[in-house]
């Protein structure tokens, strides 16, 4: 279903690298992503309903190509339509490989996905986040907390009258409400992680804003939503 979670107590980024899951992320100059949103629903969402994995179009993976980091600790797949985008930022020890990034442009122009190496998140926060998990789903990653399961989730925070989606490779914890903020965050054998649409949330990124629910629901019926679902089920890290 869509659920709401109300979350208490949690972290702050400290991190600072750019591009869409970066921790402050330019605003992208499109108004939405690419899709036909459905009309908005006049009556509230089903509070006995529960999320569940995707129910994504499928998706023929046969010719994509494989990023890997430099180091072999982060892979993943993508289509050879969509442009990827890798850069590096130093480590503070001389002797440490840079934390590497790779940002993911679909063939519209809009920069959908963002891997980014990191070194830590941290610091508390007291506003609760009420947020709604449209799907979700197992996925290959080890998670930031290291007893938690890594999940594919889908959300949509309420930010005034309109929602926010995000898309990304979370925990189990962060996924049912630990924080004040979203993170989509794992750990691979080399540094913390983050892999999706945004790097935590709240963002207020015009791209994934939407009218309704009933919007986000219809974006999950797409093929780029369904090309975004699967890139994230091939992520792996080591």
């Amino acid at each position: 279903m869509t659920h709401a979670v109300t979350i208490a107590a949690a972290v702050a980024a400290l991190l600072a690298l750019t591009g869409c899951a970066g921790a402050a992320a330019p605003a992208p100059s499109e108004p939405a992503p690419s899709f036909t949103a459905a009309p908005s629903a006049s009556a509230p969402t089903d509070p006995s309903a529960e999320p569940s994995a995707s129910a994504a179009p499928p998706v023929m993976t046969d010719d994509w190509l494989e990023y890997a980091s430099s180091d072999g600790s982060v892979s993943f797949r993508y289509p050879p339509t969509w442009t990827l985008e890798a850069t590096a930022e130093p480590h503070p020890d001389p002797d440490e490989l840079p934390w590497e990034a790779a940002t993911l442009t679909a063939p519209n122009g809009q920069e959908l996905l963002r891997m980014a190496q990191f070194p830590d998140i941290g610091g508390s926060c007291e506003a609760p986040l009420a947020f709604d998990v449209l799907a979700v789903e197992p996925a290959a990653s080890m998670p930031f907390e290291q007893e938690d399961d890594a999940v594919i989730a889908t959300v949509a925070v309420p930010i005034g009258e309109r929602w926010e989606m995000g898309i990304g490779i979370t925990s189990t914890t962060r996924s049912a409400g630990a924080g004040c903020q979203l993170y989509f965050v794992g750990m691979s054998s080399a540094h913390p992680v983050s892999m999706g649409t945004h790097f935590s949330m709240p963002r207020e990124d015009p791209l994934w804003m939407v009218d309704s629910l009933d919007d986000a629901r219809a974006y999950m019926e797409t093929d780029e939503y369904a090309t975004i679902i699967e890139i994230l089920r091939s992520f792996e890290t080591s």
